[in-house]
């Protein structure tokens, strides 16, 4: 677990028995529910937001902001993660020893025969923007991954139309509109 993470969870637990009155097993329970899909959503953001660098196997690509919602009573009903400066260019460019995002490896290296078929990814392809795909990180468990956005709420089906690999057109689409985009 990442120390950021492990910091994240030591002061939400902190708080959470802070808030929550002694009397009150219901607050404590909604504080435990709102921690664990808060970690939960950590895999998620790391396999989207994390890729191995020169310096660090799963480094943080993003900021997080976790926000605790409070009632009047100060007791935690809610939170709300916000993410913000997202490295975009690592998606198209890496140093020569660095690799992409991690859910790019992790859905090459965990999808089934059927799910390569059906998300458009042919075995063994390889990509120009998936660099040093050999190399095996702790970081490439898809399961993982799959498994906390099931645990967030993202069905299956979802999921399948995140991880299908888009084609590019092979000819201008036949709408005016189309051509000024792709011109």
């Amino acid at each position: 677990m990442l120390q950021q993470t492990w910091t994240s969870r030591c002061l939400m637990k902190f708080y959470a028995a802070v808030a929550a009155s002694p009397t009150s097993w219901e607050s404590h329970k909604v504080a435990e529910r709102i921690e664990q899909r808060i970690l939960n959503s950590n895999p998620v953001m790391e396999a989207f937001g994390n890729a191995c660098t020169l310096r660090n196997n799963n480094s943080s690509r993003f900021g997080k902001f976790i926000q605790l919602q409070l009632n009047r009573a100060q007791q935690m009903t809610g939170a709300a993660v916000h993410t913000y400066l997202l490295e975009k260019t690592r998606v198209a460019c890496q140093a020569s020893s660095e690799r992409n995002f991690h859910i790019f490896y992790q859905i090459c290296k965990g999808a089934s025969k059927d799910e390569r078929l059906h998300w458009h990814l042919p075995e063994g392809a390889a990509f120009s923007w998936l660099p040093n795909p050999d190399r095996t990180l702790e970081e490439d468990c898809f399961e993982v991954t799959r498994e906390a956005m099931l645990h967030l709420g993202i069905d299956t089906p979802t999921q399948n139309n995140i991880f299908k690999v888009r084609r590019k057109p092979t000819s201008p689409p036949s709408g005016r509109g189309d051509r000024r985009l792709l011109a």
